[in-house]
């Protein structure tokens, strides 16, 4: 079965372009993802995963992908093959770019982060009132508590981030199952959003800080997205969600309809650390 790459994001450019050999360390009922001999990581699936920095997006995608986790990639002649079942080929994949919001308004942003927090969410988003409008804090088992409470040190310390880091924040590394981890989503979600806001010296900062200590205290996918999120790449639907929210736009609301199918709760969580990274502009002084 051969499928072709129609989008390419610029971490999995950077795989196919190294056209290293590699192995499939995960395959999920609509996409699979593969690691290559130097570690980098790019994940491979259909139209419906939405583009981003690690995803190539095929024009189709199997119901049954015909490879298991552990199955040798190789590269034969531009064409990507996993065992003997599947074939990829991205001679004509475009590149992905994220969104880009033309400007920050401080009244704009605080009208629409106030429609933000109105909205149902799920995750760590039921903690986007309190960052907003300091409301209580929603009630949550042992993990949402602590990852709460990571959250807000999180948005407290991006108001000085000139002192160093507090202990607290070190815990959202690795915090919480699924294939990346909500701690982690936070953290890339705010990373994102520093690099839209222009903070680069902020963002140098804690993703010199984050991806240091997250070698090893995180999966190697989740480590894999939150170094594209130190670059400021994440998913396109959250790139979306912050031009909406720079323009106080219509489209705010179908914008987090596509981030809450993100994983379990992946795109709250990121969306969440976003806005952790915008409150301090909206809110200034």
């Amino acid at each position: 079965m051969r499928l072709s790459v129609a989008t390419v994001g610029s971490h999995a450019q950077r795989l196919m372009d190294a056209a290293e050999d590699g192995t499939v360390i995960a395959v999920f009922a609509r996409s699979l993802y593969l690691r290559d001999r130097s570690n980098r990581i790019a994940c491979f699936g259909g139209p419906g995963l939405g583009a981003g920095p690690v995803n190539a997006l095929c024009t189709a995608w199997p119901d049954e992908p015909a490879v298991m986790g552990g199955t040798a990639a190789r590269w034969r002649a531009g064409v990507l093959a996993l065992g003997d079942g599947v074939e990829f080929e991205a001679a004509s994949a475009a590149p992905w770019r994220p969104a880009t919001p033309q400007a920050w308004r401080d009244e704009t942003l605080s009208r629409a982060l106030v429609r933000l927090a109105a909205m149902p969410a799920r995750g760590l988003g039921a903690a986007i009132p309190t960052l907003v409008s300091q409301a209580p804090l929603p009630s949550g088992d042992r993990f949402q508590m602590a990852a709460f409470q990571g959250l807000l040190a999180l948005s407290l310390w991006l108001r000085n981030p000139a002192v160093e880091p507090p202990p607290l924040i070190a815990t959202l590394i690795g915090l919480g199952p699924g294939l990346t981890p909500a701690g982690d989503d936070v953290l890339g979600g705010a990373l994102v959003a520093l690099r839209a806001l222009g903070r680069g010296h902020t963002a140098d900062r804690l993703a010199a800080w984050t991806l240091a200590r997250a070698r090893g205290a995180t999966s190697d996918i989740s480590f894999a997205h939150l170094a594209a999120a130190a670059e400021g790449e994440g998913a396109a639907a959250l790139h979306d969600a912050l031009v909406a929210l720079a323009g106080d736009s219509e489209a705010l609301s179908e914008t987090v309809a596509r981030l809450d199918r993100i994983g379990h709760s992946s795109g709250w969580d990121a969306l969440a650390g976003s806005v952790a990274a915008l409150v301090p502009l909206s809110q200034p002084g």
